[in-house]
């Protein structure tokens, strides 16, 4: 149970996947979703999520947080577990993923996908990833989907256990926002 809780850290990062109009500045608009998925044995699936996400854009980078403190996977103990056991946000409050704007593809109108290189923090450590991204433009505003893999191990999470039930180190993480460019 345990291990998804560290599973939801990984899933908040992957946000930073949104590509916007090339000269503009990104802000978030409208809630988030972030969602992490970790697997057990037995086909176990444990999900958490969190709409906490903040998005910041200094015309060189685009870098998304995620404050973990508020990450849920629908069981209070196994929360708490995560978060300060595994996650430890009162030392690392925040998932980080940046991304270089020119590494991003941003949608002129209708539908751009690509993957893009970034770098992840998250429980201290920073990480090169490549992540997935699905954006649609619509006016001033895009929405963005992204999706990314992370395994627990590479940021110095030990792998959740509890009562012998452990889960993989590899997490599925996607998030889904949306973003104005102006």
């Amino acid at each position: 149970m345990k291990a998804h809780h560290v599973c939801s850290l990984f899933a908040l990062c992957a946000v930073a996947a949104f590509p916007v109009a090339a000269d503009a500045k990104l802000s978030r608009t409208g809630s988030p979703n972030v969602t992490f998925t970790a697997i057990g044995p037995a086909g176990m699936k444990i999900v958490g999520t969190t709409s906490d996400l903040n998005v910041a854009d200094d015309g060189q980078s685009v870098t998304v947080v995620v404050p973990l403190a508020n990450l849920q996977t629908g069981i209070s103990l196994r929360d708490r577990h995560m978060k300060e056991k595994y996650l430890q946000v009162q030392q690392y409050p925040n998932a980080e993923l940046r991304v270089a704007r020119a590494a991003l593809r941003f949608p002129t109108g209708g539908d751009t996908s690509g993957d893009a290189p970034g770098s992840m923090k998250i429980h201290g450590r920073t990480n090169p990833v490549t992540f997935h991204y699905v954006a649609h433009r619509n006016g001033g505003s895009i929405s963005v989907t992204g999706s990314v893999h992370v395994n627990m191990k590479d940021y110095g999470i030990d792998v959740p256990s509890y009562l012998g039930v452990t889960v993989r180190p590899d997490v599925e993480v996607s998030a889904r926002f949306d973003a104005n460019d102006g």
